[in-house]
């Protein structure tokens, strides 16, 4: 973290240095989808993320590259890791993984972790980049108008894996490799726990009515990775 922030200060004192970079790697929340084949740059929790970077230090130049694939998992980004994260050589990666993940169920929570583990080491092992690791928001625990025709194939597994504590479990793991490896982490599946204990219905949340949250929950994470990474400073 500490290169982060040096590299913050070497482009406020320098405006010939390249720009300070960050790569968020994760799914379709990370991508930016929406509702069914919507994509918004602009709500994204990464672009708030910059929003709040040129904010707070306004005489430095950001850059941020999305690197979301839609339906991806922690194991299948490992295999374009070199592409999209590791030849950018960033300053900061996000990695945003385990919606999608959480559906292979019990049988695949090994599989993750270990995963997950490879990719942080990866990155630390061949860039100086920091790394920060967020947890998934809820998926829906019940049906909605808002489901598209297209999903109603996947809806009642992705409840069930919401209602289950299944996605739960995806998270405590995720919670347990970034206290391993030793890298922040933005638990922002605990800020939607918070919710739900308030007594919100957090399915209002999701824009799809399945798993991709709306501008308020891009809001809420790009909140929480920022303050998290001052934190860290």
């Amino acid at each position: 973290m500490k290169r982060l922030f040096r590299r913050i200060e070497e482009k406020a004192r320098d405006v010939s240095q390249p720009p300070v970079t960050i790569v968020a790697f994760g799914d379709s929340v990370t991508q930016g989808v929406m509702e069914h084949r919507v994509l918004d740059s602009t709500h994204v929790y990464h672009r708030l993320l910059q929003d709040h970077l040129e904010s707070f230090f306004p005489t430095t130049t950001f850059s941020t590259f999305n690197a979301g694939v839609s339906g991806d998992s922690v194991a299948n980004a490992l295999g374009r890791l070199d592409r999209d994260v590791l030849s950018r050589d960033p300053d900061l990666v996000l990695i945003a993984f385990g919606l999608n993940d959480s559906l292979q169920g019990e049988g695949g929570l090994s599989e993750f972790s270990a995963s997950l583990a490879a990719m942080i080491r990866i990155i630390k092992e061949k860039t100086d980049s920091a790394v920060l690791v967020l947890t998934p928001p809820f998926m829906a625990r019940k049906p909605g108008p808002r489901i598209h025709p297209d999903h109603l194939s996947i809806a009642d597994r992705i409840m069930e894996t919401q209602n289950t504590g299944m996605l739960a479990r995806y998270v405590s793991a995720i919670r347990h490799v970034a206290g391993q490896q030793n890298v922040p982490l933005a638990d922002v599946h605990r800020e939607w726990e918070r919710l739900a204990g308030s007594g919100l219905d957090t399915d209002v949340w999701l824009i799809n009515g399945l798993n991709h949250p709306d501008p308020r929950g891009h809001r809420l994470a790009a909140h929480l990775v920022f303050h998290t990474l001052l934190s860290n400073r």
